[in-house]
């Protein structure tokens, strides 16, 4: 990880008015990884939540993969006091700033998400670009509605105003963007149901079987004793609060390979629960009950 001292875009969107658009500036310090440099700030709804939130995509040379990698912009804010942060390898103090953290974030759930929430009931199948269309003009749709209903003159303007005539954005064109981002078709593909058309393109639709399918790779990565053991600062602090009894659990927090490592039916269970809450925090909540279901644990 590398921390930079940097302005940042503000998490208050104005974008929505055909006015000259103006977004709060602020500095801060910026944490983030080393493949993270460089890219377009994007503005997306959030996977669980849909609140609009900043993604950053890079395609920097130093990424991973040949596509790019999606980060997803989140801020630690303290309401009721001022911080001051000290870069030491800069040997700079940032004085009153806020603590801004880009984390890699796999684009499929944003994927999901988009799919199950606004076209997962109707079972069509549709090109990329037909896809992201569609989202983007339903979710822009929601979202200029509740601006019109939380400010009066906009809802008073729209009586005298024919449609399309408020100022208000008609796409959310930032959707459409990140559907025509080149990770985004693969990401289709591994949650999707895939029909070849005609003219030698493609159509999609949401498959639960090949997300479930996608979700316990991750689910089953996660509830390893390894990788809670490799990190016990997050991790394992989980499950230390959640541990049903009054044992010890640090014997089912140590690596597999250490001579004091030792494992039971409910720290595997404590472990698969805790695996199953994290991934559905990125998942949308009714797809996330579907998910519980699957893995037959309750939410």
């Amino acid at each position: 990880m590398a921390a930079a001292a940097t302005t940042l875009p503000g998490t208050h969107d104005a974008t929505a008015t055909g006015s000259t658009a103006s977004r709060s500036m602020r500095t801060g310090v910026l944490i983030h990884p080393t493949t993270a440099r460089s890219g377009r700030f994007l503005t997306l709804p959030h996977p669980r939540t849909l609140v609009p939130t900043y993604y950053l995509f890079s395609s920097s040379s130093d990424s991973s993969s040949s596509d790019g990698e999606l980060y997803e912009l989140s801020t630690l804010s303290d309401s009721k006091f001022d911080r001051s942060w000290m870069i030491s390898h800069l040997n700079q103090v940032i004085s009153s700033g806020q603590l801004d953290i880009l984390s890699r974030v796999d684009a499929r759930f944003l994927v999901v998400s988009l799919l199950y929430n606004v076209l997962g009931g109707d079972g069509k199948y549709r090109s990329r670009e037909d896809t992201f269309e569609q989202i983007a003009l339903v979710l822009q749709a929601q979202r200029s509605e509740r601006m019109k209903q939380a400010i009066p003159e906009m809802k008073a303007a729209e009586a005298t105003q024919g449609e399309g005539e408020d100022g208000l954005q008609q796409e959310w064109t930032d959707i459409v963007a990140f559907g025509n981002l080149p990770l985004i078709k693969k990401a289709l593909e591994d949650v999707a149901d895939v029909q070849d058309l005609p003219n030698g393109d493609q159509a999609y639709r949401l498959s639960s079987t090949n997300t479930f399918r996608l979700l316990d790779t991750k689910h089953t990565h996660l509830a390893q004793q390894s990788t809670f053991a490799s990190a016990p600062n997050t991790l394992g602090r989980s499950f230390e609060r959640s541990w049903p009894h009054d044992s010890d659990p640090s014997i089912y927090l140590a690596s597999p390979t250490d001579a004091d490592a030792q494992d039971c039916k409910d720290a595997q269970q404590l472990r698969s629960k805790i695996a199953a809450d994290i991934i559905a925090t990125l998942l949308p909540p009714a797809f996330a009950a579907e998910y519980y279901a699957h893995l037959q644990i309750a939410a």
